[in-house]
């Protein structure tokens, strides 16, 4: 659900202590690509939304083709009392998580890592310890062959929606680059390499299962796969609907090589059109970044917070990562993660689907990683010589 029950929260208690402004939430499938598709269709309609969430892999092509306002901008023109309210508020790093070429594009609102998931029950009837979980992606290949060889379930799968995140960790942590001085540049010994084991898991061992995220989700949850890989903001979904005590892990390494994961989850901008619609954005903003909101988020999410006082909160989410092992492996990770790779101008949408449909090509056995990554990125650096 995506935090669908917290964000109906926030958005009734923000009604009811605001009588004069009104919110009105609305639900988009298909994760980002599916937000970007819809925000096209309401701007091409002439009804833009007031705030949208947009995944951070899109904010190139969002800042070069949508209309918006600066949050500083509105708040120097219609809320100069809270004037500082974003420096006071949320760390440089995490404030650029939602600017292009330095300026402030809109809001940083969740921020996510690929966390592994795993099912103990599975791995104690493959003989596996379910204490211990992998630590490297040759250990996720050689206990994903276990579990399908000892109980007849898949052992491991990788989240698929039509987006690049989960990969680019695989890749780039091998010592692959998604982007490098302007180019693609991910169709490497090193990405190949990568790209191999996880299409060595589906088509050799047949231990790895290759189907859409959502389905592979409900399949982890219904005990039909050992190992999942995930985002954080899955957490909260995941041990919802679970029949099964989830056990958590990092994301795999490569043997003597830095992990470096991306940055997914979301920003906002304010796309309202007029100045009494601008100013009631930033001030609902203004109402969800109160840690209060932001911890129930992260909890119902998995989501990681983007203002660090929430988690040092001992009345906040500090327990509760103390507690939680799934959301302490996130936090955890906070130390690998670096930009969600993000194309410029008109490729955002173009990029993403290309990078799905390699995906597509390597899972099921009609191209070879190499061939399909050398493909994609050709095509990739022939579209930036054009923008």
């Amino acid at each position: 659900n995506f935090g669908a029950p917290v964000i109906k929260e926030m958005v009734e208690e923000f009604n009811k202590t605001h009588p004069d402004i009104v919110v009105k939430e609305v639900y988009n499938p298909d994760m980002y690509p599916g937000l970007m598709q819809n925000l096209q269709a309401e701007v091409a309609a002439g009804n833009p939304p007031s705030l949208c969430m947009i995944g951070y892999n899109y904010i190139k092509y969002f800042a070069a083709n949508f209309n918006y306002v600066s949050p500083q901008d509105v708040l120097d023109q219609y809320l100069p009392e809270d004037k500082d309210y974003l420096k006071n508020t949320f760390l440089d790093n995490v404030m650029s998580l939602a600017q292009v070429d330095g300026k402030q594009i809109g809001m940083p609102f969740c921020i996510s890592a690929p966390i592994i998931c795993y099912n103990p029950e599975l791995f104690e009837k493959a003989g596996l310890d379910p204490a211990k979980g992998p630590e490297t992606w040759d250990d996720i290949r050689e206990y994903a062959k276990q579990i399908t060889d000892k109980t007849g379930e898949y052992g491991f799968y990788m989240q698929e929606y039509a987006d690049n995140w989960a990969v680019q960790g695989l890749l780039e942590s091998n010592g692959a680059n998604m982007l490098q001085d302007g180019k693609a540049a991910f169709a490497t010994p090193e990405g190949i390499e990568a790209y191999q084991i996880l299409a060595d898991m589906v088509l050799t061992d047949k231990s790895g299962l290759h189907i859409t995220a959502d389905e592979g989700i409900q399949a982890f949850c219904n005990g039909k796969v050992g190992i999942a890989c995930v985002s954080s903001a899955k957490i909260g979904t995941i041990t919802q609907a679970a029949q099964f005590d989830v056990k958590g892990a990092e994301f795999p390494g490569f043997e003597g090589k830095e992990k470096r994961l991306p940055t997914g989850g979301n920003f906002i901008p304010i796309t309202a059109q007029t100045p009494e619609e601008q100013k009631a954005a930033m001030e609902f903003l203004m109402f969800i970044m109160q840690p209060e909101w932001l911890s129930k988020w992260t909890l119902n999410t998995g989501y990681l917070p983007p203002r660090q006082d929430v988690a040092e909160d001992p009345n906040g989410l500090q327990a509760h990562i103390k507690d939680d092992v799934l959301l302490g492996v996130a936090f955890e990770e906070m130390q690998y993660l670096q930009p969600w790779a993000a194309y410029p101008g008109d490729m955002g949408t173009q990029a993403e689907q290309m990078f799905a449909d390699t995906r597509d090509k390597i899972l099921d056995g009609t191209e070879t990683p190499e061939t399909a990554l050398k493909s994609a990125q050709d095509a990739l650096n022939k579209m930036l010589e054009e923008q």
